[in-house]
């Protein structure tokens, strides 16, 4: 049963895909990566709750909370600290992109630094950082599917169905799928959360507070920051939170996700009820605390499945199919939006604004639908041969975007800003988050490593400024950047 209700709810999303084709204006680009900036406060909610409502929630928060303990309650919380920092720069971004007519983040680059050279190199450095998230996205996928139907659907199988749901809606229908698939996907997704958050606790323990008290017994000092390492400190967590706060909208599909709604006011109000949304997120956490007393003993990333093992152990078939289905979208929603955005940027500032300034936007977004068969295929390809080798360049995307974070920020903010200091700082904060995965070394001082790439590219970037002479003169600066 199970199965039967995942594929139909897989059906039903290719369904709604496809038909969200009529809302798109054919033939026009920004309608296809973007919507036509026309989303209202649905449709925007449920695109820029996407990173909130995802497999991380599904499988990370729990396997979090299962080997870290408190240090996994970062998960919560960032969310929420990323629209409050949102409130205060996205409305003046989504402004800036209207105003410009720019459709992607890389647009934004090349805009802001008067150059399409710098744009081309940021479309290429954002993909990078998309591609291995896809990856993930598709490995949680198939990982969902595989264990809430006991192997009725294997993993490599599911991760094919996940290549061909989304390479056929977004091809046809762009943005307009993803949004309105993303309807049902939070819906069986906040369901999913709601179900097994309070059935697996309640039924193994018949309260919240014995599930504490046992973990507390049982595992002196998982509990507390500092409790199993030295790591994970309060400064830790604090570096953690704020950098990670920063980076959630420095992804290219979140900035694009922006740029879909249709007024600055629509950003701005969503900014303030989202943070609401984050409240179910302590649920994955709590199931994460009973897996470690009912099934301990798992080490490593076999701890993320936790969740869905007590899930399939516990729940009747129907509502694993429930959960599975909820886990399932909130992998095919993620990953449609990157992919929407990688062929996007590859084809728009890469392709055209590098190498074929005269190609028309029909020409951009007929290359841009056959880009996502090629992202798409390159990411299924990794994740079912080699599904290991993007780790490290995972770990450098996650906390390497926050290195976009002076360039964007600074750069809406402060006419003054230089091209030649902002591109050194971005360097040098990239060059130490590198260093720190090729290194193995996530914390330095006790802060989180992106904290400090972040705190260093900041530095460079505003000494820079105002010691050279900016090459953006003041008077040259692009309308809508503040004093």
């Amino acid at each position: 049963m199970a199965a039967a209700i995942i594929v139909i709810t897989l059906a039903a999303a290719a369904l709604i895909g496809i038909m969200s084709r009529r809302r798109a204006v054919s033939g026009d680009l920004a309608s296809w990566s973007i919507g036509g900036r026309s989303f209202g406060t649905v449709l925007f909610w449920v695109l820029a709750a996407g990173e909130i409502y995802s497999t991380a929630t599904f499988l990370g928060a729990s396997g979090g909370a299962y080997s870290l303990g408190a240090a996994a309650m970062w998960t919560t919380a960032y969310g929420t600290i990323a629209m409050c920092l949102g409130y205060l720069y996205l409305p003046r971004l989504w402004r800036y992109a209207n105003d410009h007519g720019l459709m992607t983040q890389a647009d934004y680059f090349a805009h802001r630094f008067n150059s399409r050279w710098i744009g081309a190199l940021f479309g290429v450095v954002g993909v990078a950082f998309m591609i291995p998230y896809i990856e993930i996205q598709l490995l949680g996928f198939g990982q969902i599917l595989e264990v809430t139907t006991k192997g009725a659907l294997p993993r490599e199988a599911s991760m094919l169905v996940a290549f061909a749901v989304v390479a056929v809606f977004v091809y046809l229908s762009g943005m307009h799928a993803t949004a309105l698939v993303s309807i049902l996907k939070d819906i069986l997704m906040v369901a999913a959360i709601v179900i097994v958050g309070v059935w697996i606790p309640l039924h193994y323990f018949g309260s919240y507070a014995s599930v504490v008290d046992k973990v507390q017994d049982q595992h002196p000092g998982l509990l507390a920051l500092n409790g199993l390492t030295e790591q994970h400190t309060s400064l830790w967590m604090m570096t953690t939170l704020i950098g990670s706060g920063l980076a959630f909208f420095m992804f290219p599909h979140s900035t694009a996700a922006i740029f879909s709604a249709k007024s600055e006011h629509t950003v701005r109000r969503n900014m303030v009820f989202l943070p609401f949304y984050s409240v179910l997120l302590f649920l994955p956490v709590l199931v994460g605390l009973t897996a470690l007393l009912v099934i301990p003993g798992i080490q490593g990333p076999a701890s993320n499945g936790v969740l869905l093992n007590l899930t399939v152990e516990t729940l009747p078939p129907w509502l694993v199919g429930v959960v599975g289905a909820g886990g399932a979208l909130a992998a095919i929603v993620p990953v449609s939006l990157l992919v929407l955005q990688s062929a996007t940027q590859l084809s728009k500032n890469v392709f055209r604004d590098a190498f074929a300034p005269n190609a028309s936007d029909g020409s951009v977004l007929r290359m841009s639908r056959i880009m996502v068969l090629v992202v798409m295929g390159v990411s299924l390809t990794i994740a079912l041969t080699a599904p290991t080798l993007l780790v490290n360049l995972l770990q450098i995307g996650q906390v390497g975007v926050s290195q976009f974070v002076p360039a964007v920020l600074l750069g809406l903010f402060w006419k003054r800003l230089s091209t030649a200091a902002t591109m050194a700082g971005a360097a040098v904060g990239l060059g130490l988050v590198a260093w720190s995965v090729l290194t193995s070394t996530p914390i330095v001082l006790g802060c989180n490593i992106g904290f400090v790439a972040l705190a260093v590219n900041l530095t460079v970037t505003v000494v820079g400024s105002l010691v050279v002479a900016s090459d953006v003169a003041e008077e040259k600066t692009p309308e809508g950047v503040a004093a």
